[in-house]
């Protein structure tokens, strides 16, 4: 969280027809930090992605984005906090036009070609399958996820725009199943598994936590399957633009070392 001695101002800006929740968060430089480090804020932009990264009562909160600011405070990086949809953040890392990063996204060999990564902050748990009830026990008479993917009888419902990391990704890029491919949240696409519109879906352990924490999830009508050729959860990384120095990353880095 923020220490006591760091000054927070939120402000909203129309944007797209939307409101943007902008947060301005001045760090302080640590203790005997030379003054030329205070150069100007890096644009950190995140994702509305609880319960990882998301905006409550006009704060930033969640795990990875309250773990990002205290690595930025030990850093002495000042930095201007912006929620901001999935495909824009990435696009303008991409466009490369001034300093952003953004906290918790997967590395990926398409994201290192206009992307720069920290050191690793998290690493997730093996993703979960979370089937309809109804089609779960004949689901489970597939012993690996590949056979699963490789069956044209039950469709996989998959949340556009995202990687689930790369061994996944290229399950699904060869999978004979049927994908339904939804701009939807997590939550939203497991009421669809709820409703039958697909009969499974990859699932962030995390993800799954917070939903029925939140209570967004009908268990009663879900089911929780697990192969044994589901790959290790994935490291998650602050990604920037190639707009940040080398030194500004060695000292992302360095702070990432020091976390406790």
């Amino acid at each position: 969280m923020l220490t006591p001695d760091s000054a927070m101002l939120a402000r909203r800006n129309p944007a797209g027809g939307h409101m943007a929740k902008r947060l301005l968060f001045t760090l302080l430089l640590l203790g005997g930090a030379p003054s030329c480090l205070a150069e100007q804020a890096l644009s950190l932009q995140y994702r509305d992605k609880p319960p990882y990264s998301y905006s409550q009562n006009g704060k930033p909160a969640g795990f990875l984005l309250e773990r990002t600011i205290e690595i930025l405070h030990r850093a002495a990086v000042p930095a201007e906090f912006e929620e901001v949809p999935a495909k824009r953040i990435l696009s303008n890392i991409q466009a490369n036009k001034k300093l952003i990063c953004s906290p918790g996204w997967y590395k990926t060999p398409e994201r290192e070609a206009f992307a720069l990564f920290s050191s690793a902050i998290h690493q997730d748990k093996p993703h979960l399958v979370l089937a309809n009830i109804k089609s779960a026990k004949n689901i489970q008479k597939f012993s690996t996820l590949k056979a699963l993917f490789a069956s044209p009888e039950f469709k996989l419902g998959k949340v556009a725009g995202v990687s689930y990391g790369p061994e996944l990704d290229a399950m699904i890029d060869h999978a004979t199943a049927a994908v339904m491919d939804s701009t939807v949240t997590p939550g939203e696409l497991a009421q669809m598994i709820v409703s039958q519109r697909a009969d499974y879906m990859l699932i962030d352990v995390e993800d799954y936590k917070y939903l029925l924490q939140k209570k967004e999830l009908d268990a009663k009508r879900l089911a929780i399957l697990s192969f044994k050729d589901i790959p290790e959860g994935l490291k998650r990384y602050i990604m920037c633009s190639k707009q940040a120095s080398p030194e500004l990353m060695q000292r992302i880095n360095q702070s990432i070392l020091l976390a406790p």
